[in-house]
């Protein structure tokens, strides 16, 4: 398995997850009054790929977790046009990014409590795009 960055962004990987990490801030609500906030800038992250996460895995309070007790998998980083890549094995994972005060974010749940997931398929690349958007308005 093996994570890694490229400049042009197309995903290399033959197996995983690629994607796109934006940081989200400000007012999102459409008003006549105030203009909306921007879709977001892409950033650098890192990213934590675990083992399948839950409610029943995690500490704190979504979308800001301050511990993770599921199997940490990789830890990627995103480059500076928020692009990252992962080579995984077949299964299903949870993807959480680091955030200020080593708290770990997420913002996608599925109705069996499982956090952020993305299912691996062989042969096959998912693509998950992520929006931190703790400190938006919406």
């Amino acid at each position: 398995m093996s994570c890694t960055l490229q400049n042009n962004a197309r995903p290399s990987i033959k197996q995983g997850v690629y994607g796109y990490v934006y940081w989200v801030q400000g007012n999102m609500m459409p008003s006549p009054d105030e203009p909306k906030a921007n879709g977001g800038r892409a950033v650098e992250k890192q990213i934590n790929i675990y083992k399948v996460a839950t409610f029943k895995d995690v500490e704190g309070q979504a979308p800001l977790f301050t511990k993770i007790n599921a199997q940490l998998v990789k830890a990627i980083k995103s480059n500076s046009k928020g692009f990252y890549q992962c080579e995984l094995p077949p299964g299903k994972y949870s993807i959480f990014t680091i955030e200020e005060k080593n708290s770990f974010f997420a913002n996608s749940f599925n109705g069996e409590g499982e956090i952020n997931t993305v299912e691996i398929v062989a042969g096959q690349k998912v693509k998950l795009d992520i929006n931190v958007n703790y400190k938006a308005a919406y």
